[in-house]
């Protein structure tokens, strides 16, 4: 009985057109035009490529210098070309590298060498980082000179103080991935999406309805347990709904090229838990009270977007704002527990944050739908 309500239930709702418009085509054009708008400052300026560059060593090179730009590139920092003179200047001119370090070259002011200088064509991050990098190899280089020629006693613990920081600084970060504000708008749009199901959740409640619609008057009279009826409709629409996340994910991650993260179990479970949320909570609406079907269905689309709004959908950083200073309300806003759950997967190297936001959201379902089972269960007609 429950299966086959379940396929006649899942045939029916997937041949909604106005659901399938809303549900599934909507969030794919709003995540494309968001793409458009933010694609290219993402590829530029969130996600960190290896800087290419290009090294020419001259009679006097520092060879310490040489040593630190190979180690840089162990790190997956930077990619180091030693070539020539002639061939660097081409590799610049044709944008294959963003900068030349002239190793050794001589000083226009003086006959000494051991100079290091840094050519670059455009002005932007990448040079920045490379210009960055040779400020601090000379200060360091400057201060263990002055230190040697001083106290030349104290240069080995000098030497162990800084590889001790610069370990510190690698293990000691907080987190795994760097902060990308502009992906707040994606992670927001899945939060839409899946809050999206309470329309769903509402034609739920309705269709369960005697005194609104025929169909359930029909359910009622046939003498089969109402929550018989009910249950394969609800894991029907939730079923459809996740199809739904699914398919819009996997159009971000990879034909939009956007990167949400790669744990993609943790994401699926988040996503199918806020799948069930908003059913549950478009269903909670729908059994509440005795208002017509266009009054409760504006209702939950006021709340979808002023949940997504506190989230970021429409302003970056309205989440953080409201964790500032009404933190609570964080705490029970679905489409925020649900970008911080999928944003704490992306960023910190623990689990703490995601399960508690995870944990917020099961008891907001056990809560909505003990409160939706109830009226349910009370609800008698005197004729149908």
């Amino acid at each position: 009985m429950f299966f086959r309500l379940y396929k006649y239930n899942l045939i029916r709702y997937g041949r909604q057109k106005i659901m399938i418009f809303w549900n599934l085509i909507f969030p794919i054009i709003l995540g494309s035009l968001f793409q458009i708008a933010f694609g290219n400052y993402i590829e530029e300026e969130i996600i960190f490529h290896q800087i290419p560059v290009a090294c020419v060593e001259e009679e006097d090179a520092d060879e310490n210098f040489t040593a630190l730009l190979k180690g840089l590139e162990e790190e997956e920092i930077i990619t180091v070309q030693f070539v020539g003179e002639k061939e660097a200047e081409e590799l610049l001119q044709e944008d294959k590298v963003e900068g030349i370090y002239r190793n050794g070259r001589k000083s226009s002011s003086s006959e000494s060498g051991g100079e290091i200088v840094l050519v670059v064509s455009d002005q932007g991050m990448n040079q920045s980082i490379l210009s960055t990098i040779l400020e601090k190899y000379e200060q360091i280089k400057a201060a263990l000179v002055n230190i040697g020629r001083e106290h030349p006693e104290k240069i080995q613990a000098a030497a162990a103080q800084l590889e001790e920081e610069c370990r510190y600084l690698r293990e000691g970060s907080v987190l795994k991935e760097p902060v990308n504000i502009v992906l707040d708008y994606f992670y927001s749009l899945l939060a839409m999406n899946c809050l999206m199901g309470a329309t769903a959740g509402l034609m739920s409640a309705m269709e369960f309805k005697a005194n609104l619609t025929d169909l359930a008057a029909r359910q009622v009279v046939t003498g089969t347990r109402r929550f018989g009826i009910l249950l394969p409709n609800l894991v029907a629409k939730i079923t459809i709904q996740f199809v739904y996340l699914v398919f819009s994910l996997c159009y971000l991650m990879f034909a939009l090229n956007v990167p949400l993260g790669s744990q993609w179990g943790f994401i699926l479970l988040t996503l199918f838990v806020g799948d069930i949320l908003g059913i549950i909570f478009g269903f909670f609406i729908g059994v509440l009270g005795k208002m017509k079907y266009r009054v409760k269905e504006s209702i939950c689309v006021m709340m979808m977007l002023v949940s997504s709004f506190f989230s970021g959908l429409m302003v970056t950083g309205v989440m953080r704002v409201m964790e500032t200073y009404v933190p609570i309300f964080n705490r029970i806003n679905p489409a925020s527990l649900i970008v911080k759950s999928l944003y704490s997967l992306n960023i910190y190297d623990t689990y703490e944050r995601y399960f508690q936001c995870m944990g917020n959201m099961l008891l907001m379902i056990l809560v909505l739908g003990a409160g939706a089972f109830a009226l349910v269960r009370r609800e008698r007609y005197a004729s149908v």
